[in-house]
């Protein structure tokens, strides 16, 4: 069996963005130090924070599976410790895993991004219609 690559860590100051709603996914990051938020539309009418995640956190992960634009943006809180997982790296090691789990794994990834995709729908609905 063939030696995987090593992880990269990576430090990241506070106010830092890890990565950008609507950006394609191309790292996802194991959080072992700090806080970073979550945060859905930034750049449209209504800004909201959706998470705070911190050490043990995986953030990023759904953009690797499907290969979709990610659903919000990363900005660092705190000073952040990660260990960042690319993209090639991600599928190298999603190859190794049983084929039926694999394809379970990537169907509740799709069904993730369509709840969220309803929920986001459902809040733009509301807010348009209470203003």
């Amino acid at each position: 069996m063939a030696e995987q690559a090593p992880l990269e860590r990576v430090t990241i100051e506070p106010n830092t963005l890890l990565f950008d709603e609507g950006q394609t996914g191309d790292a996802a990051y194991l959080i072992t130090r700090g806080d970073v938020e979550i945060r859905a539309g930034v750049r449209g009418d209504a800004p909201r924070t959706v998470a705070k995640r911190g050490k043990g956190a995986i953030i990023g992960e759904m953009a690797l599976f499907d290969n979709r634009p990610r659903m919000a943006a990363a900005i660092a809180l705190t000073r952040v410790e990660a260990i960042k997982i690319s993209r090639k790296e991600f599928m190298a090691r999603l190859e190794t895993i049983d084929p039926i789990m694999k394809s379970i794994v990537k169907m509740l990834v799709s069904r993730v991004r369509e709840l969220s995709d309803q929920v986001a729908e459902l809040k733009r609905t509301d807010w348009r219609s209470s203003g």
